[in-house]
């Protein structure tokens, strides 16, 4: 898979906030609300350049969350680029990252200086899809709607205001 191309043909994260609508306050609040770690941003600092292909939709709300603390952690590093592409108008693409046999987003592809993949991440930190697990039988079987689970899953990412997403990032970063 080309993943050059899909990354040529993203946009810039400031061209998908513009297509937020009403979720862009969210999105600001996400950014403004984190805060990395001391001691990880010397290691982001040292990080090799990256570009970053993001599989979402606007309307995504693990996105809102997820993009704000990653687009604040390439802007430390200085160097690394990342792109955005709508899962939807590119279903070739989501299909070889599927999560559990499902379109999950959002999506981040770490690619190499020569554009294969470096790793995958998303579409959630740990702690926020066991979230989802552990209430996936009683999502399916209808005894727990699965707009209350994500109102959970909200309220992990507005406590934890970004913590796991960096530790999680630059964690798979530094094996590299």
């Amino acid at each position: 898979m080309d993943l050059n191309r899909y990354f040529e043909k993203g946009v810039s994260i400031k061209e998908f906030e513009c297509l937020l609508g009403d979720n862009q306050k969210l999105h600001e609040l996400h950014y403004r609300k984190f805060s990395p770690n001391p001691e990880i941003v010397q290691n982001i600092k040292s990080l090799e350049p990256a570009r970053i292909l993001v599989i979402t939709e606007p309307w995504c709300g693990d996105s809102l969350a997820i993009l704000p603390v990653i687009k604040k952690i390439s802007e430390i590093n200085g160097n690394w680029e990342m792109k955005v592409v709508l899962r939807d108008e590119n279903p070739e693409l989501i299909d070889n990252f599927l999560t559990n046999g499902g379109r999950a987003i959002p999506v981040f592809l770490f690619l190499k200086k020569d554009n294969s993949l470096l790793f995958r991440w998303g579409p959630r930190p740990n702690a926020a899809q066991d979230i989802f697990e552990n209430h996936r039988e009683l999502i399916n079987s209808r005894e727990v709607r699965k707009e209350e689970v994500m109102k959970k899953i909200r309220r992990f990412y507005s406590g934890d205001r970004g913590n796991e997403i960096q530790k999680e990032i630059v964690g798979k970063l530094a094996k590299f």
